[in-house]
């Protein structure tokens, strides 16, 4: 599957690529979904990389991947389950490439700590370190994959986080499943996080979760994630969707059932097919920006779209 969009308008340029492809054997899909993603760029060099992989990873494929993309920023972690245009697939790699315009710069860092919190800190100092030109509060989206068993990241991550990186940095937060995270750090990284700061317009969606032990109905799960992606395209005030992300908790797929196929199929709807969407399942999941606040919540979904200008 690949999805390509490059819009120029102005002093905006975005160009996204994403690849992704499914195999056992990790390394292979990896190459392969990297190779798809590189040719959305249109001979541009990407600036920023997410990279997420399902299954037990076999080797480190970050090396791999810069041998192709050349010294990218890579963020990204191993989970229990991708989503493509057909659905969850429990084995592969997902790879989204993002090539900034002037005036954007991105960051990657991934970071040690006993804990979120101190995680959270270590990779937001790494990455401003590395923008001496940068606002007083950097604007744009953020992206953190943590392993699990450190704390949920309404209250271990995003509050420390928010407090360096300012509130205008809209953040979503994944605790993965399998639980390793991709990045180069002086100690094992518990948090791998990447930033883009760019006048692109932005939008969150949140589906709200539920009562472990009394679970709405699917069609109202359903509704609930189609609402969040109505809502994050919503908030792009009028630039096009250049991609939308996913990012769904696995109390949620567990409680929808057969009816998972149902929910991605209103929210590829919601979105339409020029725009690609793809996403990742996470243990745990949450996000802070405009209309969402961190909560450590059962069974959620977030949205997030990334907009720009329309080509002329």
């Amino acid at each position: 599957m690949i999805g390509t969009v490059r819009a120029e308008a102005g002093t905006k340029v975005l160009q996204v690529g994403v690849g992704f492809a499914s195999h056992q054997d990790m390394l292979w899909a990896a190459v392969r979904a990297t190779a798809m993603a590189r040719t959305g760029l249109h001979g541009a060099s990407p600036d920023l990389v997410l990279l997420v992989t399902a299954g037990l990873p076999s080797q480190d494929v970050v090396p791999v991947i810069k041998s192709v993309l050349g010294p990218v920023g890579i963020a990204g972690g191993a989970t229990s389950a991708i989503i493509t245009h057909s659905g969850a697939v429990a084995s592969g790699a997902l790879v989204v490439c993002l090539a900034n315009g002037e005036g954007a710069v991105s960051g990657t860092a991934a970071a040690p700590g006993r804990d979120l919190a101190e995680a959270a800190q270590g990779a937001a100092r790494l990455i401003l370190a590395g923008w001496p030109f940068r606002m007083r509060y950097p604007r744009g989206l953020g992206f953190a994959f943590a392993q699990p068993g450190f704390g949920a990241p309404a209250v271990g991550f995003l509050p420390t986080w928010r407090l360096l990186m300012g509130p205008k940095m809209r953040t979503v937060c994944s605790v993965l499943s399998v639980g390793a995270v991709y990045g180069c750090a002086a100690a094992d990284p518990i948090v791998s996080a990447g930033c883009l700061e760019a006048p692109y317009s932005t939008g969150l969606g949140w589906a709200d979760g539920f009562d472990p032990a009394a679970p709405p109905a699917r069609e109202t799960l359903v509704q609930g994630s189609l609402d969040a992606t109505l809502t994050a395209v919503k908030r792009l005030e009028g630039d096009a969707a250049r991609l939308v992300l996913v990012v769904e908790s696995v109390a949620r797929r567990r409680a929808l059932g057969e009816a998972a196929a149902d929910e991605w199929e209103a929210i590829r709807g919601a979105v339409g097919e020029r725009t690609p969407c793809v996403g990742w399942v996470a243990d745990r999941v949450a996000a802070y920006g405009r209309g969402v606040r961190p909560l450590d919540a059962h069974g959620p979904l977030v949205v997030i779209a990334l907009g720009d200008t329309p080509s002329r």
